[in-house]
């Protein structure tokens, strides 16, 4: 494939590709389906579960069906897809997995552990019901139950002060794990992130023949997306529903773009500036 002037983007869902009160990616079809027709890989990167992402998958005009999911946890590959040197994939539910993170098992024990030990009012996941999960988040019944279905990570609420909050980050990085804070949720998991993942792939794309000519484009709305945002040439900062963008320090030499737009207008609103200004769009 030329690679020439053509675009790897990687993108988180929530706020960003789904608009974060309807989940709806309907406002940014035009730019979604001008990256299919170009053969130009989107990448998934989301909090959001393998059984989450997978419908997705099916709805959304795709030229790829790699996707990353909980943080970073698991890079998922086709089955026939290179895997990096020196990298270990294994097979799982018809993919070829990456493993970054920490088993669910793992991480419940450090997340009990740790609240034990700072005396916090932690409420994950796995202590909901698939209707407290939909309140809490928006989706609807059927979707919380499968963000229900954790594989490396667990979502969950703190009520306390910002003591409890440093304690609980403290005592889970002294047990090899890691606190990230998303748009709704706190997320306990292993010692990975957006970012590892995010270059992973870039380095799996760049390594094919002409690959160092992808322009990589990454998109996110908050603090988690941050580290996945530095290892693009490009960081789409997506417009909060209350009219704000985050606080962001850019990698160097990139370019940041803070569209007008909130969610997946924005998103369409980038990413056809992007392609108009590579010439792939007129």
């Amino acid at each position: 494939m030329d690679t020439k002037n053509r675009l790897l983007v990687f993108t988180d869902l929530d706020g960003t590709l789904l608009d974060f009160h309807t989940y709806s990616f309907d406002a940014a079809l035009p730019a979604l389906n001008a990256l299919k027709e170009r053969g130009m890989p989107l990448v998934i990167v989301s909090s959001k579960t393998r059984t989450e992402i997978e419908p997705l998958l099916d709805e959304l005009p795709l030229a790829s069906r790699l996707f990353i999911t909980e943080n970073g946890s698991a890079v998922y590959l086709d089955r026939k897809s290179a895997v990096p040197p020196g990298v270990q994939a294994e097979l799982k539910s018809g993919y070829r997995a990456i493993v970054l993170g920490r088993r669910y098992e793992e991480v419940l024990d450090a997340l009990d552990r740790a609240r034990t030990i700072c005396k916090a009012r932690v409420k994950g996941f796995r202590d909901m019901t698939d209707r407290e999960v939909a309140r809490l988040t928006g989706l609807d019944l059927g979707s919380a139950r499968l963000a229900r279905e954790r594989e490396y990570s667990e979502p969950f609420t703190l009520q306390g002060s910002e003591d409890k909050l440093r304690c609980l980050k403290t005592e889970l990085q002294e047990m090899g794990m890691t606190c990230l804070e998303g748009g709704r949720l706190f997320h306990a998991m292993g010692r990975t992130g957006k970012g590892l993942a995010t270059e992973m792939v870039i380095d799996l794309f760049r390594a094919a023949p002409g690959g160092s000519q992808w322009k990589t484009v990454a998109l996110g709305d908050g603090p988690n997306d941050i580290d996945m945002l530095r290892c693009a040439d490009v960081a789409v900062i997506m417009r909060r529903p209350d009219g704000t963008w985050m606080e962001y320090d850019p990698a160097p030499l990139q370019l940041v773009i803070k569209p007008e737009g909130i969610g997946p207008a924005g998103w369409n609103e980038s990413v056809t500036a992007l392609l108009k200004e590579l010439g792939n769009l007129r």
